[in-house]
């Protein structure tokens, strides 16, 4: 069933993250849940028209949008607003370090697409290095999975973070606050056949709802 959360979903940039199949996946999986809005153009970055939004998701590469373009955008989050920002989106606004300070990293390099595993909710006790499992409104319940994608290496200031999924000792899903806004990362999903991984879909949604504040 639908909910009212009105979500905005940014698409467009480099091609191979352009696809016309990255944007059916998306669309079909996000409007299957809530009230979906789609824009390719960084101009819908003002105000009056973000502030229709409960969350902003970010699926776009290399733009670069104008300064008050990027004000805009970091306003309505630190306001209160809801932030996702998928697999690429850490390779975007690239001229702004405001943006970056708020998804919490920036994207160094990937290594060549493969299959790998990532391993959920893991934490270590600062003493005795005892592995523990941690529960959380987005991943509770799911189980470490595999997936063939890129694996993002990224670089930030990790203190910021909730850091909930790792691959390869690589942090790959984090939330963090801005302002008074959540914000919610996760580098995964470069094609198809990432995007069309169930448990990359289930993450995807309870990110959307846990920074519109339902979870």
């Amino acid at each position: 069933m639908r909910s009212d959360i009105k979500v905005l979903l940014l698409l467009g940039g480099a091609f191979y993250h352009d696809q016309p199949e990255h944007r059916e996946i998306l669309s079909n999986l996000l409007s299957s849940k809530f009230d979906l809005s789609i824009s390719g153009y960084p101009n819908v970055l003002k105000p009056k028209y973000l502030a229709a939004f409960n969350v902003i998701v970010d699926y776009t590469s290399w733009w670069e949008p104008t300064e008050e373009q990027c004000y805009a955008l970091l306003e309505v989050v630190a306001n209160g607003k809801g932030f996702v920002c998928l697999h690429p989106a850490t390779a975007s606004f690239m001229n702004s370090p405001g943006y970056h300070d708020m998804v919490g990293a920036t994207f160094v390099y990937h290594d060549p697409f493969k299959r790998f595993r990532v391993e959920l909710g893991e934490k270590r006790h600062f003493a005795t290095g005892e592995l523990l499992i941690e529960d959380h409104p987005i991943t509770e319940g799911i189980m470490n999975f595999e997936i063939e994608d890129e694996l993002f290496v990224v670089q930030g200031d990790m203190t910021k973070w909730h850091v909930l999924a790792r691959a390869e000792n690589h942090p790959v899903l984090w939330t963090k606050k801005y302002g008074k806004g959540r914000v919610f990362s996760i580098v995964l999903g470069h094609d198809k056949r990432a995007l069309n991984n169930p448990s990359l879909q289930t993450l995807i949604i309870r990110g959307i709802e846990w920074v519109a504040g339902l979870r």
